[in-house]
């Protein structure tokens, strides 16, 4: 709890400063290198590692890296459920988005570990400016949903 009200306000700020500075551009800006993360890879593995029905890791592993138990997809429903930006989504030429358990994961780890944004792109193949973006959406969420 103490990393959300620690977070909030971080995230409050940074918005602030950020107030018109958008590009109009979502994702694809001109004269930008394009990445291919292969977003399928790291959704594939973050789900056979922790999620499937027989995971790589034990339930014990899960809660020393994710610092918590079975209150992780129950927090990651609650918060896909409130914000369709959790949702995973497909582009315009028909391929899937990163998944809410992707964007989540990201979120909770800087949280969780103080890592940097870019460091998430190593095993969940998600770029840095989404995880920042995930981040900020995370905190919101959960403010928005366990606030009271």
């Amino acid at each position: 709890m103490l990393a959300f009200q620690v977070a909030t306000p971080v995230v409050a700020e940074k918005e602030s400063k950020n107030q018109g500075r958008r590009t109009g551009y979502r994702d694809s800006i001109p004269g930008h290198n394009i990445v291919n993360r292969n977003r399928k890879e790291g959704e594939l593995r973050l789900y056979n590692d922790y999620f499937a029905e027989n995971p790589k890791f034990t339930e014990s592993q899960f809660r020393r890296k994710f610092r918590m138990s079975h209150f992780f997809l129950r927090i990651a429903n609650a918060v896909e459920a409130h914000n369709p930006y959790f949702k995973q989504r497909t582009d315009a030429l028909g391929v899937l988005g990163l998944s809410c358990l992707q964007k989540i994961t990201a979120a909770h780890r800087i949280l969780a570990y103080g890592i940097p944004a870019d460091l998430t792109d190593e095993y969940l193949r998600i770029g840095e400016t989404t995880a920042i973006e995930s981040l900020r959406t995370f905190v919101k969420a959960i403010v928005e949903v366990y606030g009271d």
